[in-house]
């Protein structure tokens, strides 16, 4: 099959140069492919090879999606047409690319996994089931014991990673394994994690990305199971949204794992409103 509206591009920097319309018409489902975008293109993290960074294009000049692949993780994608979806599938087929899975906005997950089964045999199953969630107004939970705090100490960094890792194995068991302690001194580092601590023992985390188009992401958000259901978690991401727009960024989102009804209705409850709809699938 012909792919004529894809565009496959030599790094972040080209992509995120052609990818710049869609990034600023449609920066919520883009969003994770923008943050990492910019931290791999300003040097945050590093470049590979096997990167691999498409537009798809309608034939009159207009961007309708975009998508990364930077493996160990799965292929992630912009909201797009369903014909998009399929000739990026056809595109990323076409190019030897194996795999693993794809992530991202279901109006372009499902399509893709279609004509991935089509084209490759490898069916797949979906993990989770995600939306995603943009703030309206901040709403402050009061009556909450404790207070923010940035993490900035070394003692800060060793208990960023444990619960990095800890989020990991309860949250997301089927995501590649980072180097927890290499994630966690740059994101202190970059100031992008605050802390909740009642009286002298920290209780909580939530993280938060730079701004990528406007739009900055808070995530993740752990607490560990002794200090569930006190209000922690929906303390320390209201500090983190606040932090994120004192940042600069014109609007904060959030992902949530549908499954878990307690966390969808928390985010609401401090003025997130419900923006679309993801999934992650792996590939047989």
């Amino acid at each position: 099959m012909t792919n004529l509206g894809v565009h496959l591009h030599p790094g972040p920097l080209q992509f995120l140069t052609a990818a710049e319309p869609l990034l600023r018409s449609d920066p919520f489902s883009t969003n994770v492919i923008a943050v990492v975008a910019a931290r791999i293109a300003a040097g945050d993290e590093p470049d590979s090879e096997h990167h691999l960074w498409a537009t798809i294009g309608d034939g009159e000049g207009h961007i309708v999606g975009a998508a990364m692949h930077t493996p160990p993780h799965h292929l992630f994608v912009s909201r797009m047409p369903a014909a998009a979806a399929q000739s990026l599938a056809h595109a990323v087929a076409d190019a030897g690319r194996d795999l693993p899975g794809v992530n991202g906005a279901v109006e372009a997950t499902g399509p893709l996994a279609e004509t991935w089964a089509t084209r490759t045999g490898r069916t797949s199953t979906l993990i989770t089931a995600m939306r995603m969630y943009r703030l309206g107004q901040l709403a402050w939970p009061y009556g909450i014991a404790g207070e923010a705090v940035a993490a900035v100490t070394p003692r800060d960094v060793e208990l960023v990673a444990s619960w990095l890792a800890a989020f990991h194995e309860e949250a997301q068991p089927h995501a590649p394994v980072w180097d927890w302690h290499a994630l966690a001194e740059r994101r202190v580092a970059s100031g992008h994690v605050r802390l909740w601590r009642d009286e002298d023992t920290v209780v909580s985390l939530a993280g938060v990305s730079a701004p990528a188009a406007g739009v900055a992401r808070v995530g993740p958000v752990y607490t560990p199971p002794a200090y569930r259901r006190r209000g922690y978690g929906a303390a320390v991401t209201a500090t983190a949204t606040a932090a994120a727009l004192s940042a600069g960024a014109e609007h904060v989102v959030l992902y949530t794992d549908l499954a878990n009804p307690t966390s969808n209705s928390i985010y609401q409850r401090i003025g997130y409103k419900p923006d679309h709809d993801a999934e992650e699938r792996a590939f047989r």
